[in-house]
């Protein structure tokens, strides 16, 4: 961030702005595009059309943490989809199993079951669906994570709003996968939803305690916390 980094400097935090800007890998060139009304995913994926292209593009949700201890990031998920992307040409979608309602996530049908990590199917049906009754026999939702063709784009520029009232990357895809291929691939290891706070306090608890510098003594705190 820009902004971030011109901030630090100026206030001489010059370990903070190391740290932040260690974050981006040599080679690698950050830019911000704005978003001027919360319209969705869709509609803020569309704002950056300017800055992709026709060149295919990954998604990741921020506030979707993908546990990198539980799976080798340069090996499996996101990794395994740009791969498997690059050798068929398919857009992937990361998908994981959720037992219970999935009324406020995008469920996905596949063609064959995903009964194991990193088994891959085709998507037959993807809903998002907010406060719905569920209408797929499916436990099966989007985990944040997207390898996507420039073949999207057509499909989010006809895409209406719908729900919340905003244009949504789900309903995009949906409609890409009528006409063509499009992956699921079922996540390896675990992730946490930090939109919800459970999801939060699980990946904080997780990272804290793995922490080189203060885990032993977040942990020490935490059982004292449970012993009370």
């Amino acid at each position: 961030s820009y902004e971030l980094e011109s901030l630090l400097e100026l206030r001489v935090k010059r370990q903070l702005l190391a740290e932040v800007q260690s974050i981006c890998p040599p080679g690698v060139t950050i830019m911000n595009v704005r978003q001027s009304e919360p319209l969705g995913l869709g509609h803020s994926i569309l704002c950056a059309r300017p800055a992709i292209g026709d060149n295919p593009f990954v998604v990741v949700l921020p506030d979707v943490v993908i546990d990198d201890a539980s799976a080798d990031p340069l090996r499996y998920n996101l990794a395994a989809m740009i791969a498997r992307f690059n050798e068929t040409g398919r857009s992937q979608v990361l998908a994981k199993r959720m037992p219970g309602d999935l009324s406020e996530y995008s469920v996905i049908q596949t063609k064959e079951p995903l009964d194991r990590e990193g088994k891959v199917s085709r998507i037959v049906e993807f809903i998002e669906k907010p406060d719905q009754p569920q209408t797929l026999d499916s436990d099966i939702m989007a985990v944040g994570r997207y390898v996507l063709s420039a073949d999207i784009w057509p499909e989010l520029e006809r895409t209406q709003p719908g729900a919340w009232g905003r244009i949504q990357l789900t309903d995009a895809i949906a409609e890409l996968a009528k006409k063509q291929s499009v992956d699921a691939m079922l996540m390896t290891g675990d992730s946490y939803d930090c939109g919800k706070k459970m999801g939060y306090m699980q990946a904080f608890v997780k990272y804290g305690l793995r922490n080189l510098k203060e885990g032993a003594k977040f942990r020490k705190g935490i059982e004292k916390l449970l012993s009370e």
